[in-house]
């Protein structure tokens, strides 16, 4: 056998060996093609629906809500029987810390908005809590002061009557307490 012969043979090898390859890879490509085709119709993904065609975005009915409910400030001295409004309006006028909820009366994991302000105070930190067998306990809220308002809201399962404040821990301020009703 001959140098030439030697690399003739080599190369209808390499050329099989290829050949066999691609024969493979394409067998495995069809393969995979074929089993998606066949997931795709039998799961009905493929079906077109004609009222999806052409569907202009449209806002939601009611938006949800991007932010707590602003801290209200004309508040009554006598808040209405509706009790959107709960706590001592007093301390927003002394420029006391002074916290409101609203509603009053929720279901359980429902909103609960907390607002107030504290006049003079900006870039504090103020962490949520709740009475909890006659002792005040981190709710895990933590809302800041912003040019002496805040907002935040909390969600809780527990029924009944929910006692909730804003605490400074820095200055050991805390706000007049509001009451929640989880029915």
């Amino acid at each position: 056998m001959t140098e030439d012969d030697d690399k003739r043979e080599r190369q209808q090898q390499f050329i099989s060996a290829a050949l066999k390859v691609l024969v493979v890879a394409v067998a495995i490509g069809a393969a995979i093609g074929l089993g998606t085709y066949v997931v795709v119709n039998a799961l009905g993904l493929d079906d077109t629906d004609d009222t999806s065609q052409n569907l202009v975005p449209t806002d939601p009915i009611t938006p949800l809500p991007t932010t707590a409910l602003p801290v209200p400030t004309d508040l009554p001295d006598d808040p209405t029987p509706s009790g959107l409004v709960t706590g001592s309006p007093s301390g927003a006028s002394t420029g006391e810390l002074f916290l409101a909820a609203s509603p009053q009366f929720v279901k359980p994991m429902e909103r609960i908005n907390l607002t107030g302000q504290w006049p003079g105070h900006d870039a504090v930190g103020l962490m949520v809590q709740r009475r909890e067998d006659g002792e005040w306990v981190d709710f895990g809220v933590q809302t800041h002061l912003s040019v002496g308002t805040f907002e935040t809201y909390v969600q809780t399962g527990r029924e009944g009557d929910n006692v909730f404040r804003v605490f400074d821990p820095n200055s050991n301020t805390a706000s007049n307490e509001v009451t929640v009703t989880i029915e």
